[in-house]
């Protein structure tokens, strides 16, 4: 079975109210066997991509990025695609939109 390829892509940090790092290693202890986590654009165009930011400006949230994958899925602050989630609820709620794409 081919492992499925979720690409992550980091705003700079200038301004972050969650543990963006913290976070993604969340993420990744929660995927399911067959998932893997890359922040490496030379594998891109990824099927599916976490846009990770640590505030809600979501300022890496440019066309030149959204080319990287088909679908987005999109941590600003405390909120996961435009609804708010407590910050300990974000990589569980990352991991089901995930597993959801598939």
């Amino acid at each position: 079975m081919k492992a499925k390829i979720i690409g992550v892509k980091y705003c700079g940090g200038c301004n972050p109210t969650i543990d963006r790092v913290g976070i993604v290693s969340g993420i990744q202890k929660m995927l399911p066997r067959g998932y893997s986590l890359t922040s490496d654009a030379s594998l891109a165009p990824w099927e599916a991509a976490i846009m990770m930011c640590g505030c809600v400006c979501a300022c890496i949230d440019k066309p030149e990025i959204r080319n990287l994958a088909r679908r987005w899925i999109v941590v600003a602050g405390n909120n996961v695609d435009m609804l708010a989630v407590s910050e300990k609820e974000i990589a569980r709620t990352v991991v089901e939109k995930i597993v959801n794409f598939s």
